[in-house]
């Protein structure tokens, strides 16, 4: 594969991210040998003035020299294509987007720390002259010497002049009642962002949640925000009047300056001699080898950290995103009279949507129902039955969830990574852990009915069980084995002599049993296992889980899709895709959808003929599901998307804070999926991210 060069000098090593403002790539100065990022901003190659501007703008920021702004190294535009690009300090850590997503809040003296190290670095670049216009915790980097550093100065006025639909930039969350006017913004309107992200930093959710772009605008319009106290114990008053203040409707009302603000974070009783946070302002710098402090004075709130009993339900509540508060007055709809009184001008009413939604990334707060801690990282696909969530994690335990709420119902302990898809029938949950047993639990409960050894020394069991006709299928090693459902005892085993090891998940289908295994795909007797048939139609190893409907088994690995006849096990068709892995198929409506490398790809499920691909920013490792007319899948670039799955095109996107390598499940109109980041997430599925 190519490695794109940028200038002659700066290779893209690795792919970091994408967002509204570009791509971001983790990249390496070829000249002085220097790990760097690379921001990616699109552009019309046609267009020469926008090309100036972000020199321009590039340059003022990247001349700013302050421990709180990350550091300009260069810029440019590649030729190629036309894409300009800004070459900064690669910093190791995460964005506060990221922390609030993983951690949940800070404690409150944290909280007040970052915004004073905020406000300080704000003060410089105001005092430049300079205005950031797009403050939200996803453009402030938490390093790991725990200081704050501002990211995108400059990028936001340069993105604004290739929409010329509006000059209303920014994400709708974090901004100022003032930019829905014709008023551009001044120093003032980052004070506001800085407000709702100070606000979010203590509450743990965001200032306003609307279910869409003018109810937003609105909110930040018309409704006075609640104190941070009154949603969180432990604000003190003088804290709740700054957030407010900085939060004022009218840019007049709020604090005069950044340095005023700094100032007043800073006589809070929080202060510490250690802090890092620069004493003044604008040039003062921190010590070199100042670390992070922990500021006094505050009442904090311990993390919830109670170790689970098993089986019970002591997880950390899941964080929930509340609407409105009761005392906060609902958000009305800004009609177009309205807009035009406000000062909305006629254009920018019309246009004003499109200009917005190229950089909101706040919507997913709309989306997202709750999300709840359950360990470091889930690769098991979770089950929703009965209104509770059934999913595995790397904590070595199947938890079950409320489906409404989040909340934690039991836990049950294995002795190993649970990373397999629960089966739940007849109110028995079955699973495989890395333990090497297939365990089945009352679903209700979490009370162990049976655990069977099923892997030869203790090798990972996770692949998921199959439960038919009160017989439960489970692969493992090169065995595959047929439990009684009720007590767990061996009703057959099929043991596959020789170098064919990883059995897949099966598929049982008409009294037939079909595994994927290393080196052929098989056909068992349900009921005696004895083997019908075996194929191998390729060359390569490793077939996934085969997925049989109206006759005819979908499988394959990482260089072909196949096709075969059921009765027989003759290829029908292949599809060639020759890359690192090929997740399972779904195969919905006469389509077969399945991952491969970074791409989701629909096939016609009688001629392996492509129908469309769509690629996202990171490796796509397990099947997706489609509902009512809308595929689901989960990316290792950290998003949950919705497609159309006629088409392909993108319905909406869902960040979360690590990849996403497990099938969500649909139920009810609500997507529930789990991330690397160790959360379980709920999400709304309707609708679409405005276009």
């Amino acid at each position: 594969m190519a490695v794109r060069v940028l200038g002659g000098r700066y290779e893209l090593v690795a792919f970091v991210g994408r967002g509204g403002m570009g791509e971001v790539w983790e990249g390496r100065d070829r000249v002085i040998e220097r790990r760097v990022a690379v921001k990616l901003l699109p552009h019309d190659r046609r267009d020469a003035s926008g090309a100036e501007l972000f020199y321009r703008e590039a340059k003022t920021a990247g001349g700013l020299n302050h421990a709180g702004v990350v550091t300009v190294f260069d810029m440019g535009l590649d030729p190629n294509d036309g894409t300009l690009y800004l070459v900064m300090e690669f910093l190791a850590g995460r964005d506060l987007d990221t922390v609030l997503r993983q951690d949940g809040p800070p404690e409150v003296a944290t909280a007040v720390e970052w915004a004073a190290q905020t406000a300080a670095a704000l003060g410089v670049a105001h005092a430049a002259g300079i205005v950031h216009r797009d403050l939200k915790p996803a453009n402030l980097m938490l390093g790991l010497d725990g200081r704050v550093k501002i990211l995108d100065f400059g990028i936001a006025r340069y993105l604004a002049s290739t929409h010329r639909s509006s000059k209303v930039i920014g994400t709708l969350a974090y901004m100022p009642p003032e930019r829905f006017g014709e008023f551009p913004g001044d120093a003032r309107s980052d004070l506001y962002s800085l407000g709702c992200v100070l606000h979010e930093l203590l509450t743990g959710q965001p200032l306003f949640r609307a279910g869409d772009l003018v109810a937003m605008m609105a909110a930040h319009l018309h409704t006075t925000p609640l104190p941070p106290g009154q949603i969180r114990s432990g604000v003190p008053a003088a804290l709740d009047d700054l957030v407010l203040a900085l939060l004022a409707k009218n840019p007049d009302h709020r604090p005069a300056s950044a340095a005023e603000v700094h100032h007043r974070l800073r006589e809070l009783p929080t202060s510490t001699p250690g802090s890092v946070t620069d004493t003044s302002l604008p040039d003062a710098a921190p010590p070199a080898g100042a670390g992070p402090a922990t500021p006094g004075g505050l009442t904090t709130i311990p993390r919830n950290h109670t170790p689970h009993q098993d089986p019970t339900a002591t997880a950390p509540a899941p964080e929930h995103v509340p609407g409105p508060a009761a005392a906060r007055t609902r958000p009305r709809r800004i009609t177009r009279r309205t807009a035009l009184g406000l000062g909305i001008g006629a254009a920018a009413t019309a246009g004003i949507t499109a200009a917005l939604t190229l950089f909101d990334d706040g919507s997913r707060y709309a989306r997202l129902r709750w999300r709840q801690p359950i360990g470091r990282l889930i690769n098991s696909s979770p089950t929703v039955v009965d209104g509770v969530v059934y999913v595995g994690s790397d904590d070595n335990k199947m938890h079950a969830l409320d489906a409404r709420t989040g909340n934690p119902k039991w836990t049950y302990a294995t002795g190993g990574n649970v990373d397999s898809l629960p089966t739940v029938v007849d109110g028995v949950v079955y699973f495989g852990s890395d333990d090497g047993s297939v365990y089945a639990v009352d679903a209700g409960t979490g009370n162990r009915a049976w655990a069977f050894p099923a892997s030869i020394n203790h090798n990972p069991v996770d692949e998921s069980p199959a439960v038919a006709e009160g017989i439960v299928y489970i692969g493992s090693s090169n065995h595959v084995h047929a439990l009684d459902a009720t007590t767990g005892a061996v009703k057959w085993d099929f043991e596959r002599p020789g170098t064919d090891w990883g059995f897949s998940s099966a598929a049982v289908v008409d009294g037939v049993v079909y595994f994927g295994g290393a080196t052929n795909v098989y056909a068992l007797d349900a009921a005696t296992g004895k083997q019908k048939w075996a194929s191998n139609p390729g060359t390569d190893r490793g077939f996934s889980s085969p997925v049989v409907t109206d006759g005819i088994v979908y499988t394959g690995n990482r260089k072909d899709v196949y096709a075969l006849d059921a009765a027989t096990g003759k290829q029908k068709w292949a599809f060639t895709i020759d890359s690192d892995f090929f997740s399972l198929p779904a195969v919905v409506d006469g389509v077969v959808y399945f991952g491969s490398n970074n791409s989701v790809y629909a096939l016609d499920a009688a001629t392996g003929a492509e129908k469309w691909i769509f690629t996202t920013g990171g490796s796509v490792q397990q099947p997706p599901v489609v509902v009512e007319g809308v595929l689901y899948v989960g990316s290792y670039d950290k998003n949950m998307y919705a497609l159309d799955a006629a088409t392909g095109k993108q319905r909406w996107a869902f960040t979360t804070g690590g990849g996403v390598s497990a099938t969500p499940a649909v139920a009810e109109r609500v997507v529930y999926v789990g991330s690397a980041d160790g959360n379980m997430y709920a999400l709304d599925a309707t609708g679409k991210d405005p276009a």
